[in-house]
């Protein structure tokens, strides 16, 4: 599996939105028909909260309005609601609850738990295929459904018949034929979805025969992601628990596929000292070079680490004279994950959270970047012309 920067389309449009923002995160699962009131006490809490911070009231009603409609969904669900002075600017159902419930008014909106509910998803296609054609459904990166097309070849003889007359070989010959027609009417099928939807995995279920033609006949884009399943499948019988058993098999692996590949070009590029830094001072810098291709960061909700910022996303620094050498007039001090991951996605960037076992980092931080160049800091520097290094110490550039 090739790797790909972990980013969140959705999000996107809020680069077009101006703070302050008030972010809400809560916990909207409904198991019983007490839900609805728990999620409405949970409400009246963070607007207790947010009221005596200065939200404005409007704001507040229509947070409300917006939280308590029921998502229609089943299942552990979160909510994230982001509000500028215009109004509603972002409604997220989240597959997973918040680590908590949460009300945050500042000038950055508060977007890591939508990384956080999504990190462990993937997009997918799964096509279900036969000699006559497909069912194929298209899962989003918020585990809702995107598409279903049902794809019916326009070629019916599909049977082969046995012995070995001439007739008979005709009819066989006929039926192998229909096979690859149906199949390339299939690919091409798959081909236009994927260049549409863009899945980081295609799933292949059902006839082997089918599946290969299928493969055969499909373009590169669709081979490189694709993974044939071993269950499922548009036969009678075919068990849908076992198929949907080895689809999330088959995205567990994809995702640690994922988050491996980013890991092993963050240590190469480290090791040569090319485009990748550690600690939170070096972020900081290439996140104002709009360097950073993909963001590193320990999950920590705990993090008293902070970072000065501005009215603008990129406006961004450790000391207050930072920020206001890039223009802004009136800093102040948030979470330090807050603005670089709003800043992060008004670039483009993407971001994986890491467990830090699973690779130390610098104050828990780190980027791979889209380039370097001789201004780029690095947390090493060459004792020799070769690939000797002196680990602690910094360089930017000789």
């Amino acid at each position: 599996m090739n790797w790909r920067a972990m980013r969140i389309p959705l999000l996107q449009h809020l680069s077009n939105r101006r703070g302050p923002f008030v972010t809400v995160s809560v916990d909207v699962t409904r198991t019983d028909e007490s839900a609805a009131r728990e999620i409405e006490l949970r409400w009246q809490e963070l607007r207790r909260l947010a009221s005596n911070k200065g939200v404005p009231e409007r704001l507040l009603v229509a947070i409300g309005e917006t939280l308590l409609v029921p998502t229609g969904l089943s299942g552990p669900r979160g909510r994230l609601v982001v509000a500028d002075p215009d109004g509603i600017a972002l409604d997220l159902v989240l597959p997973e609850r918040p680590v908590r419930n949460e009300i945050l008014y500042g000038p950055a909106p508060h977007l890591l738990p939508a990384f956080r509910a999504l990190q462990g998803t993937i997009p997918y296609l799964l096509a279900e295929v036969d000699r006559t054609g497909a069912d194929v459904t298209v899962v989003d990166l918020l585990g809702t459904d995107a598409d279903h097309v049902h794809v019916q070849g326009t070629h019916d003889v599909v049977h082969k018949v046995p012995g070995g007359q001439t007739s008979q070989r005709r009819m066989q010959g006929r039926a192998e034929d229909s096979w690859a027609r149906n199949a390339a009417e299939v690919a091409k099928e798959l081909d236009a979805l994927v260049a549409h939807h863009r899945p980081a995995a295609v799933l292949l279920a059902g006839d082997i025969t089918a599946v290969g033609d299928v493969l055969d006949a499909a373009s590169g884009q669709v081979k490189e992601v694709a993974v044939r399943l071993t269950s499922g499948g548009r036969a009678s019988g075919a068990s849908a628990d076992a198929l949907a058993a080895e689809v999330k098999s088959v995205l567990v692996d994809q995702q640690r596929a994922r988050t491996a590949g980013m890991l092993d070009r963050f240590n190469t590029a480290e090791g040569r000292q090319e485009a990748a830094v550690q600690s939170l001072e070096d972020v900081v810098d290439a996140t104002r070079r709009v360097q950073i291709e993909e963001l590193l960061l320990h999950d920590d909700p705990m993090s008293t680490l902070k970072l000065w910022v501005g009215d603008e996303p990129g406006q961004l620094g450790m000391r207050e004279a930072d920020v206001r050498s890039l223009g802004a007039t009136n800093p102040r001090q948030i979470r330090a994950d807050t603005a670089l991951v709003w800043a992060l996605v008004y670039g483009d960037s993407g971001i994986t959270l890491l467990d830090p076992e699973q690779r130390d980092l610098e104050d828990g931080i780190a980027a791979l970047l889209r380039y370097a160049d001789r201004s780029t800091p690095h947390d090493e520097i060459y004792s020799m012309p070769g690939r000797g290094t002196n680990k602690g110490a910094h360089h930017r550039g000789e």
